[in-house]
């Protein structure tokens, strides 16, 4: 494992890849971190910046201004909403701005067992990165101080969208796909999702990179706004780091053992008298690599079990949206049921991919439950479908409604 240096090297998302800069030499483009590596110089300080797809981001109010109380709100909030443990997870925050009673803050996670995955090139060549942060504080950090703006670039297969707002990361979400049709078939309904969760939305300009030049006719004719190209990345301003502590506790001990494979060798150039002790010491250190390396074997089941939690995590990635929880609708349903009208709902089924609600009433009273749940933006998140009634006794009706997410 070599030792991470002076020279900083930075690995963010492309296109269709990763872009390595190192130091103040020309930007370069890799299909794998595999390839990554071998153009890494030896003595590379390595920072990784993840794609948004890669990480988890929300926002919160909290009643709280002091750092160490927000953190430990935060670990409230991310024990409630994720579907595994905590201590599977590397996360930070973000404060964005500040009342005098709270704050509004910005929270990213990560699966350990993804960045495991994702980090598997660079941690088998030894080359784990000094820092993990998120490509999209670098473009937050590209952008003016001041005002409200909508950027986007590509980032391997997706079309990242962020808001910047007073030169802070204030929302970022990617887009499936990198052409216009399906930009702009999800961007408008991704800003009113973020609009009401308390994100300025109301932006001033819009920036692109040049990667994403094929979107500015259709952004500007969209939004009547002006679109610029973004600037050159600099590095973050923000401290986010999500480099697990285990890694960072490796970078430690490997430091440590450079340094004493060094005094190694100028002891046994000034004592040459303790030659056979110091063949001696580098057989213990050969056994030490056996037992490391049998110790690595066992744990290989472990690292299948956690891809397997992964996947598990993926499939579940709806019920860490409130708007999708089955009592969350349930309580909208009941609550567009017109008080003056007689009608109630006779049956209630919820899947992953759908939801199905029955009821029994007159025809006005279906009329007005169906117009006043289309009108609910709770509902926003759901495609919510009709069947035609079927009639009852006495100016009865049975109707069915169907939301299934969008």
């Amino acid at each position: 494992m070599k030792q991470n240096g002076a020279t900083p090297a930075l690995l963010g998302p492309d296109a269709h890849g990763w872009r390595l800069s190192v130091g103040s030499g020309a930007e370069q483009s890799v299909t794998t971190l595999d390839e990554a590596v071998t153009a890494l110089p030896a003595d590379a300080n390595v920072e990784l910046a993840l794609p948004c797809q890669s990480v988890l981001i929300e926002r919160h109010k909290l009643p709280s201004t002091d750092r160490a109380e927000l953190a430990d709100m935060l670990q409230l909030q991310l024990e409630k909403t994720l579907p595994y443990p905590l201590e599977d997870v590397s996360h930070g925050f973000e404060i964005l701005s500040q009342g005098e009673n709270e704050s509004t803050v910005l929270t990213f996670a990560a699966s350990r067992a993804q960045l495991d995955t994702l980090c598997a090139p660079l941690r088998e060549k030894g080359r784990i990165p000094a820092r993990i942060t998120l490509h999209a504080l670098r473009v937050a950090a590209s952008c003016p101080d001041a005002g409200t703006i909508l950027a986007l670039w590509p980032e391997q297969g997706q079309t990242a969208c962020a808001i910047i707002s007073e030169g802070k990361l204030a929302w970022a979400q990617p887009i499936a796909g990198l052409g216009p049709d399906a930009v702009l078939g999800e961007l408008p309904g991704l800003l009113l999702a973020a609009e009401l969760q308390g994100v300025p939305a109301d932006f001033s300009e819009i920036r692109i990179s040049e990667e994403a030049g094929d979107l500015a006719d259709g952004l500007a004719q969209h939004f009547g706004k002006p679109v610029l190209r973004l600037g050159p990345l600099p590095g973050a301003k923000s401290d986010l780091d999500l480099l697990p502590p285990a890694w960072q506790a490796a970078l430690r001990s490997r430091a440590r053992g450079d340094s004493l494979k060094q005094n190694l060798i100028v002891a046994g150039v000034v004592w040459l008298v303790l030659i056979a002790g110091a063949f001696g010491y580098l057989a213990w250190l050969k056994n030490r690599v056996q037992v490391v390396k049998r110790e690595h074997d066992a744990m290989k089941p472990r690292f299948a079990g956690i891809e397997k939690q992964m996947a598990r995590w993926e499939s579940l990635a709806p019920v860490i949206e409130p708007k999708r929880y089955i009592t969350e609708v349930l309580h909208q349903l009941i609550t567009a049921i017109p008080g003056d009208k007689g009608m109630n709902f006779t049956a209630y089924s919820f899947g992953l991919r759908e939801w199905v609600a029955k009821g029994e009433g007159t025809t006005d009273a279906r009329f007005a439950l169906v117009t006043k749940l289309k009108a609910n933006k709770e509902l926003d998140g759901f495609d919510l479908q009709t069947p035609p009634e079927q009639p009852l006794k006495d100016n009865q009706v049975t109707f069915t409604i169907t939301g299934k997410p969008r």
